[in-house]
């Protein structure tokens, strides 16, 4: 079946969004680098990066900002070292799968509300360069919807541990493939701590899908924007508080950062899995776990923090129900009489939502680089312990008491209603 002029426009909004996400993704991890390193300086009254710099009239350091464009130039100049014994294909496509299997998670996640578009239709022969592809058929911009999202799955969350367990693989092949006893080693502890934690990760959102009833990212989000009792946000933190500080903690072992970084364990196993590796593979590598620490931070804020959703607001307006408090932007006289004016209102509506949400997802990279130059690294042992012992059962109470509120909540929920009169 041939693609309409709508299908084709939604296809391309699809791939510049793929752009700009992962545009915006490695520009993120390539200032990160410079983030971590400033952030232990600054907690261990240290300087930190500031020797690159630009001579123009003076050298100009900028914070030792250049280190974010010197370190990888460094790194991509050095020797491409395999060492003897190594299987040369797996020690190479080890730090490829590790880079793209996380990046590939941001394909499901929602950046903003949808943006539904209110103009004319458009004929394809009225469009230059259009109607010799699309004989006859109509651009229909009179009721058309813009989604922030490459892929609305509707098994987003399922998605999201499908891909993200392959990200093991790359640590398995890189340690193993490099015929270096501590790298082998290294491989084996992501192996065995990855086990350990994906189950309490996997148990730790089951309390969320039970609340919102999908494991659809977006329906989700959508049901975040809900009010409980008619004026507390719905937010996964609100209604799952333990499963939110389970999911943190084990997403943290999953990508292997501090107080979990036992594959790596420096002052243990060398560098750990990837003690072999040199050059652009390197580089693969640390720009792997920078996008994995993206990662987290941005599934904490889509299933915990709402989202995109800004309390109370909308693309209709401020609604606050148990205030009595209802604001729609089709109120006003002016709106009423230019119709562009609330398409621009609603633009602008999606700016904030998308705002808000990089603004909740830059908060969790920053705590989440805290806790690193926090706590110090668990013992092998210690983080087994804690997985199977602590977390599991944790994890499988907040099941259980989740399933009682909710079974009270229905009860109970037609008389707080009639109560507080929402």
């Amino acid at each position: 079946m041939p693609l309409t002029l709508d299908d084709t426009l939604h296809l391309l909004i699809s791939l510049v969004w793929v752009l700009v996400v992962f545009g915006a993704v490695l520009t993120l991890a390539g200032f990160l680098t410079w983030v971590e390193r400033k952030m232990s300086a600054i907690m261990q009254d240290r300087i930190g990066p500031n020797r690159a710099n630009v001579r123009l009239f003076r050298n100009w350091r900028l914070f030792g900002l250049f280190h974010i464009m010197a370190d990888p130039v460094k790194l991509f100049f050095k020797e491409d070292f395999i060492p003897a014994g190594a299987n040369r294909v797996l020690h190479t496509l080890a730090p490829i799968i590790s880079l793209a299997v996380p990046l590939s998670v941001f394909a499901v996640i929602p950046f903003a509300g949808p943006l539904q578009i209110h103009w004319k239709d458009l004929a394809a022969a009225q469009i230059p360069l259009v109607g010799r592809f699309f004989p006859g058929d109509t651009l229909h911009l009179s009721d058309f919807l813009v989604t922030f999202q490459v892929a609305d799955l509707n098994v987003g969350i399922l998605f999201i541990f499908a891909v993200s367990s392959l990200a093991i693989y790359g640590t398995m092949l890189g340690g193993w493939a490099s015929n270096n006893k501590f790298s082998f080693l290294g491989s084996m502890r992501a192996a065995s701590q990855m086990i350990s934690y994906e189950v309490g990760l996997g148990l730790a959102v089951v309390g969320v899908v039970m609340v919102y009833g999908a494991v659809s990212l977006s329906t989700i989000v959508t049901r975040q924007g809900e009010l409980w009792l008619g004026i507390i946000p719905k937010w996964g933190v609100i209604t799952q508080p333990l499963g939110f500080l389970l999911f943190l903690a084990c997403g943290m072992a999953e990508i292997k950062r501090a107080p979990f970084d036992l594959p790596e364990g420096e002052s243990e196993i060398i560098a750990g899995f990837f003690t072999e590796y040199s050059s652009a593979k390197m580089m693969m590598f640390m720009f792997g776990e920078f996008v994995e620490w993206i990662v987290l931070g941005t599934v904490v804020a889509t299933l915990f923090f709402g989202g995109w959703q800004v309390p109370y607001l909308s693309s209709h307006g401020i609604n606050i129900p148990l205030l009595k408090i209802e604001l729609l932007w089709t109120g006003f006289s002016y709106v009423q009489q230019h119709p562009l004016a609330l398409q621009l209102v609603q633009v602008g509506v999606t700016a904030v939502q998308a705002g808000a949400f990089a603004v909740k997802v830059l908060f969790f990279v920053w705590l989440i680089g805290l806790v690193r130059w926090t706590l110090p690294r668990f013992r092998y042992d210690q983080v087994m312990k804690m997985g199977w012992k602590m977390v599991l059962p944790l994890a499988l109470i907040n099941i259980v008491a989740t399933g009682v509120l909710l079974l009270c909540e229905q009860n109970l929920k037609p008389i707080l209603q009639k109560v507080l009169g929402y």
